[in-house]
């Protein structure tokens, strides 16, 4: 795994350069661990195609600014990914729609698929249960806070608290 890291980084920062070649190996290396994570958030291939798609523009404009330190390269990729996802269900209103689809049958489980590695799965599964739904109803979901205290009829400040601490709790176990 962190052979698979610092490769990472030598196409990030190549990229940064606008090295085409290296942008290609990247978007090859990590595209299909970021189209998981946008089809489990919205649900729709050819929205998340599109998603995808911007963020990789993103990705190949702010290469650039990735530092090792705040992260992997793979989670920055996620985050820009997440970020967008999110702006878009929020501006298109679709988030209204399937959280009525859904209704409280919503099924708040990892994805199937490899965008969760087997130790961040292992972790999650460490974690409090209400701390595990908490993060994969806002990190996989896309719900935001506020939206969080409204579905379990709980104060913002405690939803908040749970996330940081279970994120905590989630790097420690990550770090080990």
């Amino acid at each position: 795994m962190a052979d698979q890291q610092e490769e990472l980084e030598v196409l990030i920062a190549r990229a940064a350069m606008a090295d085409r070649s290296a942008f290609h190996a990247l978007y090859v290396a990590t595209a299909p661990r970021v189209y998981a994570v946008l089809m489990v958030m919205l649900r729709d291939q050819e929205t998340a195609q599109d998603v995808l798609q911007d963020t990789y523009v993103k990705v190949w404009g702010r290469a650039g600014e990735y530092h090792s330190e705040r992260g992997e390269v793979l989670s920055w990729v996620i985050a820009i990914a997440r970020y967008r996802a999110l702006d878009l269900l929020r501006a298109s209103k679709r988030r209204t729609n399937f959280e009525h689809q859904a209704g409280e049958t919503l099924e708040l489980s990892l994805p199937t698929s490899d965008a969760f590695s087997e130790l961040t799965k292992e972790c999650l599964n460490r974690l409090a249960d209400i701390q595990r739904r908490s993060i994969i109803s806002s990190f996989v979901h896309g719900f935001t806070h506020e939206e969080l205290a409204v579905r379990e009829e709980t104060p913002i400040g405690t939803i908040k608290s749970r996330i940081r601490r279970g994120l905590q709790r989630l790097r420690e176990c990550l770090e080990q």
